[in-house]
């Protein structure tokens, strides 16, 4: 069993029909641009999270993607990196981290990185308490992301 194989399947499961993309094609053109696979032929697809559970849970604070990278899910939030956003950030986080162990996705062997991305630039105040909460979920903010 590897990730590039199993992670179509779970996807499907998890999301519905049509939510795996191969390479980076689930992704928004604005934030596609904002994350660079190493080696493209390495990326094992991708799926949109916060727009296939959008109508089932409309509610939620529901996190961006999931990417398939190099035997490795990345979890992609791509969000303002504001101090007041922060935790915005880690509310979606919870959820995440919630959604996944019910998920067939979660069920996958594979090493999770969690990752934030900003939409535009990083204005977190340095040494506030927002800054160390980010720190301490493992959601420090960065500009564009290199897989």
């Amino acid at each position: 069993m590897t990730l590039e194989k199993d992670f179509p399947t779970a996807i499907e499961k998890d999301l519905g029909a049509g939510a795996y993309k191969k390479g980076l094609q689930a992704l928004k053109a604005a934030d596609r641009s904002l994350i660079k696979p190493g080696n493209a032929r390495r990326c094992h697809g991708s799926a949109d999270i916060d727009s296939s559970l959008a109508a089932r849970q409309s509610q939620a604070s529901r996190w961006d993607y999931v990417i398939a990278h190099e035997q490795t899910l990345h979890f992609v939030e791509v969000h303002p990196a504001h101090t007041s956003e922060v935790s915005q950030v880690i509310k979606k986080k919870e959820w995440l981290m919630a959604w996944l162990t019910n998920a067939e996705t979660g069920k996958l062997d594979a090493p999770r990185r969690f990752h934030w991305v900003a939409s535009g630039k990083v204005a977190i105040t340095r040494n506030s308490k927002q800054a160390r909460s980010a720190a301490q979920k493992g959601l420090m903010p960065v500009r564009q992301l290199a897989l």
